[in-house]
Formats: C-alpha cells, structure tokens, sequence
C-alpha cells in the first residue's frame, strides 16, 4: 500500500508541474474525445511472493521478475469504462534441496531417500488476470491548462485479480503451484502524443487470498503422500508496468 500512495504523490507532482508549465494553453477537443476502446502493450516488473517450497524452505528466485502482458479496455464515456489487464512473469532458477544431495532429509517427522528433493534447474511461470473499472475526473479530459502536445490523464482503478503461479521443475517434490484471487487496485497516468497514440505508467495492488498447494511426494518407506508444498493465506503483491497503445 505504501507503493501506491507513493505512486499517488508521484501523479500529483506531473500534474501540478504540467499545470505551471501550461496554463492558459490550448483547450481539448470537443466532448467524446476519450471514449472508445483502446489496447496496449505492457511491459514492467512483478513482485512474487508466494513461491516459497515449505518442505525445503527455499524460495524461488528473487522476489521481483520481469513482466509483460496486454491490456484492453472500452470507455463507455471520456472519464469511465472496464478494462481488461492480463499480465505474465517468468524466470529461471536452481530448486531442490542441498542437504538432500546424496543424503536423506527428515521434515515434519517425515524422511526422504536422498536426491528426493535434487537440486536442478527450474522455470517459474506466473499469470495474473485482471478486470477493472478504470475512471478518471472529468475535469482533466476538459482542462483548459493541458498541453497542445501532450494530454495527461490521471486514474484509479478498483476491480479484482485472479492469478496461477506455477515453478516446473523436472522432478515432482520440487515443483510449486499457487492459485488465487482477490480485489486489486491501482493508479495511472495516461500521455497522449498523437491522435490515438499513448503511452503510460500503470501500479497496481494484488489483495490475492491464495489457496495451499499439495503435490505427491514418495517417502523414503515408499508411500507416496499428499503432500502440502505451498501455504494458503494472504499474498497480496504489486506490479508496475509502462504501456504503449492506441486509443481508437
């Protein structure tokens, strides 16, 4: 949340020093300019919080990965409209256990052979996908004070987040998954520079309630348990992206 309010006090600085700038400058074009679809490419960074193998207590890679996604939205006015946000990070790095390489491990009561819990290399996988209602004030789709060149439009947005978190590694024990969902909200500021053309910041807040994750594991007697790899709980986690689209 700190983020966020933050990235607030961040919007208004651009507005209050393009306001300064450009007082008395040209006034936007006639009602209905900012209505209509629009669709971007997105490109950031996502924070992960929630990839952490309880059994072997590592977590995979750092806890920011880079992202990209799409977005699309319709508003069905100049300062309201839905908008759609799918979002997708990935990474690489080594999972397992080092303590188990050639020795067996006991956790919780529980032994395993060696090598259960290899050390090897993994891909991370995570999608978040997300449906908003974006709005801004209709007075900055009408200011006077905006740029000839530039329209600046802040917003708020207030919707909801599903997301799926995968780590495929090659063997069983080291593989973790999360699945969740919850509201989201978040803050931009759109830059028109041509027409339709834009680009802009977007941050937004992941409230995720995450469900745990169990897999099978074979123990070092041979029975294969249903084992909990991944808690459940609250894993809210933020995510930045810069957009480049078209306003249609």
């Amino acid at each position: 949340m700190k983020k966020i309010l933050l990235f607030a006090a961040f919007l208004l600085t651009v507005l209050f020093m393009s306001a300064s700038a450009v007082a008395g400058g040209p006034d936007f074009p006639e009602k209905g300019w900012h209505k209509g679809s629009y669709f971007t490419a997105n490109a950031g960074m996502m924070q992960v919080t929630n990839d952490k193998h309880i059994i072997t207590q590592r977590k995979f890679d750092s806890s920011i990965d880079p992202a990209f996604g799409i977005t699309y939205g319709f508003d069905i006015a100049d300062w309201i409209g839905p908008m759609l946000q799918i979002n997708y990070a990935t990474a690489t790095s080594q999972v397992g256990d080092p303590n188990n390489v050639n020795t067996p491990v006991t956790y919780n009561g529980i032994t395993y052979s060696a090598n259960t819990f290899p050390i090897e290399n993994a891909r991370q996988h995570v999608l978040d996908f997300s449906l908003f209602v974006r709005a801004t004030l209709p007075y900055f789709t009408r200011a006077g004070w905006q740029p000839g060149m530039v329209k600046i439009i802040p917003y708020a947005k207030l919707g909801g987040t599903g997301q799926a978190l995968f780590v495929n590694a090659p063997t069983n024990a080291n593989k973790v998954g999360a699945f969740g969902g919850g509201p989201a909200l978040g803050l931009g500021v759109e830059f028109f520079i041509w027409k339709g053309f834009f680009i802009a910041l977007d941050a937004t807040e992941h409230l995720i309630m995450q469900k745990a994750f169990y897999t099978n594991i074979t123990d070092a007697a041979g029975v294969s348990r249903n084992t909990k790899v991944t808690d459940g709980g609250f894993r809210p986690h933020f995510s930045m992206a810069g957009l480049l689209g078209w306003h249609f």
